[in-house]
């Protein structure tokens, strides 16, 4: 368990000894109750995404070994390789037989390339195993199983042990995920020609985490040399939830490797660009515009790796856009030996100007970070690109949507009758009418559903920047969590005010009080808004368990709540509507490079150019390749299994 701090205040001997003779004044025992108040982070019980997908796509099935990338159901043949960095959400399907692991790149800490498999002790929507949380119950948690692959012959020449058929893999215990112990284990097993599954490697569980580490796993037994062979991880686990966390990545299976070579020719995008703007995820842009030069950031930064034995030279490409026109399109030229080997970089791109950007909310700029050695692209481009947005919307954000913990008050405070307060400092640029708050709550460890507390809004709080006392400009009624899976990506729920707060351009906090000592388990933010920095806390955090705020020996990253302004409309809508087959379908990434997905099949699907000429056509698709198109705008015709026609605009980038 993380804490904000062990203690907030130490108790010196004689104290302890007035106190347990109760011979203590009411001063001095509130202020010993003081020093017993702590925050923590704990463990999400849920997957708000996965389960936010399922909501946004009722029909979606995992179709395991319906079909490949070459059209049949033939078993698979060497090489095997996924980094997933192809994948959202779920493993690739013409790859695994199942998809219970979490595809994300929030989780891990410094992966071999962007996303991994990350495994933990929930199942495919996002729920915990037999729908309970127990630490004390251990049990089998993800597995990620391996569609079959042909191990018996090659081109009719029959496989033999002199082969040299190695399975190697990256792994990481924890990450930004909560921490495991030595109850908790990872394991792979292949499968024998007898459809026995045999334990060939396991790791335990320990409380930190640690750098992903190489794996490479010889194939000695000629029993695994059969038609069906397959291989899988899984996981021995507390049964927790959204804890005890495990991350996979660089999954590759061939022939004539050897166990002393540890390197790859391949380099990556390994981390989330971070935001444009100097201090947030996100604000509004008419707040931004106010000072657009102050609110960017010095540089885009992101990091790069370098899987090979020697130093890469890695070229950047930096290309942005908004509503379909050209921000800024840039190269970087690399500089020797940039990319040491087997490593990673930080890599910094200078700004471009946004301001004066034209249209409603949510204005959403397109970025794409793209990387190459000498001029020269790589063989595997997929993790070579990486697409993220950046989002002017009416809230203020530091962090970046996804939580990796919670955070609130310790349940186990001793005495627990003690009253608790979260304050979180964010600095408005203009004037503008305050409507909501939203929060994103998690359900983990404690049942807190029917636990009360009050939202609370302050122009200043006592002993901060030089205030002499708290100025409370807005308390709500007694509200209960609200836990929100729906709208999309994002599991926020709302509080409107029921008052019209108009602020004037400074300092404000938003934040909530509580009676005693619970865990809210209010949505932590480890990356910190994909901070450059992300292993920082935040300044503009505080808590109150009596007389004084507080923001020292916070943990790391951020709380997710968010105030938004304007004029008050529906957010976070907690009503799905299911939509037909026919509803405009999803076309993504966008801008793309070598691939663009819908999200289900069609029955036809084209992309035409400004010409009015088809360049790609697939039918019964749920993607199209765009590996031999140019770059430039195009336009993506779909056409239903009803016959219904869709069209969409679509960007595709130079590979």
């Amino acid at each position: 368990m993380t804490t904000l701090s062990h203690t907030l205040f130490r108790l010196d001997m004689m104290r302890r000894e007035l106190q347990l003779l109760l011979f203590i004044s009411l001063f001095l025992f509130l202020s010993t109750m003081q020093s017993s108040a702590q925050v923590v982070t704990y463990p999400i019980g849920t997957n708000g995404t996965l389960g936010n997908f399922q909501l946004s796509n009722p029909e979606y099935k995992f179709q395991a070994n319906s079909k490949n990338k070459f059209g049949n159901k033939d078993t698979l043949v060497l090489p095997f390789f996924d980094d997933f960095s192809e994948s959202k959400l779920y493993p690739d399907s013409t790859k695994w037989l199942n998809n219970q692991v979490y595809v994300n790149n929030q989780f891990p800490i410094e992966p071999p390339t962007f996303n991994v498999a990350t495994f933990d002790a929930l199942d495919s929507d996002g729920k915990p195993y037999r729908n309970t949380i127990n630490k004390d119950l251990s049990a089998a948690g993800d597995s990620l199983i391996s569609q079959p692959v042909n191990l018996k012959d090659s081109m009719g020449i029959p496989y033999t042990l002199s082969d040299s058929i190695m399975l190697s893999f990256f792994y990481q215990p924890n990450g930004n995920g909560y921490h495991l112990n030595g109850e908790d284990s990872l394991r792979l097993y292949f499968k024998a020609d007898n459809n026995a599954w045999i334990l060939v490697w396991s790791a335990g569980g320990q409380a930190l985490s640690k750098k992903f580490e190489h794996i490479i796993i010889p194939l000695k037994d000629a029993n695994y040399l059969h038609a069906d062979f397959q291989f899988m991880f899984t996981t021995f686990t507390r049964q927790v939830g959204n804890a005890n966390h495990w991350h996979v990545d660089y999954v590759y299976l061939d022939n004539r490797r050897r166990s002393n070579v540890d390197y790859y020719n391949d380099y990556a995008v390994q981390s989330t660009p971070t935001s444009l703007l100097k201090n947030y995820a996100s604000m509004p842009y008419a707040h931004f515009e106010v000072n657009a030069a102050a609110n960017m950031q010095d540089a885009v930064y992101f990091k790069a790796s370098n899987l090979y034995n020697i130093g890469k030279n890695i070229e950047v490409k930096l290309e942005a856009y908004y509503d379909g026109n050209q921000l800024t399109e840039t190269e970087y030229p690399a500089n020797s030996n940039n990319i040491l080997a087997q490593s990673n970089a930080l890599r910094n791109l200078p700004i471009y100007n946004i301001s004066g950007l034209s249209g409603n909310n949510p204005i959403v700029i397109n970025r794409v970070i793209s990387i190459r050695e000498n001029g020269i692209v790589n063989d595997y481009k997929a993790n070579d690109v990486f697409v993220t947005n950046q989002v002017f919307h009416d809230y203020y954000a530091y962090d970046d949507g996804t939580a990796e913990r919670g955070f609130g008050f310790d349940q186990n405070t001793s005495p627990s009758n003690i009253e608790g307060q979260v304050a979180y400092g964010f600095d408005i640029a203009k004037e503008d009418t305050l409507f909501a708050i939203a929060t994103y709550f998690n359900e983990a460890v404690y049942d807190v559903s029917g636990r009360r507390f009050k939202y609370r809004i302050w122009k200043d709080l006592s002993g901060v920047n030089s205030a002499t006392k708290d100025e409370m400009i807005y308390e709500s009624e007694d509200e209960v969590p609200g836990y929100n899976i729906a709208n999309g990506e994002r599991t926020f729920s709302t509080h409107y005010l029921d008052t019209s707060l108009v602020l004037s351009p400074g300092k404000y906090y938003i934040g909530w009080w509580q009676q005693n000592m619970y865990n809210l388990n209010v949505g932590w933010d480890m990356n910190f808004g994909n901070d450059k920095d992300a292993n920082r806390s935040n300044s503009n955090l505080y808590y109150k368990a009596f007389n004084d705020w507080r923001n020292t020996d916070l943990p790391n990253g951020t709380l997710m709540m968010r105030p938004h302004f304007g004029s008050q409309r529906e957010l976070y809508a907690s009503i799905h509507r299911l939509e037909s087959k026919d509803t405009k379908p999803s076309v993504y990434p966008n801008p793309a490079v070598n691939i663009v997905k819908f999200g289900r099949d069609y029955e036809s699907a084209s992309i035409y150019n400004m010409n009015g000429e088809i360049v790609v056509h697939g039918e019964d698709t749920d993607s199209l390749s765009l590996i031999n198109v140019r770059s430039g705008m195009y336009y993506v015709v779909l056409v239903s299994e009803q016959g219904k026609q869709f069209t969409s605009k679509l960007i595709i980038l130079a590979h």
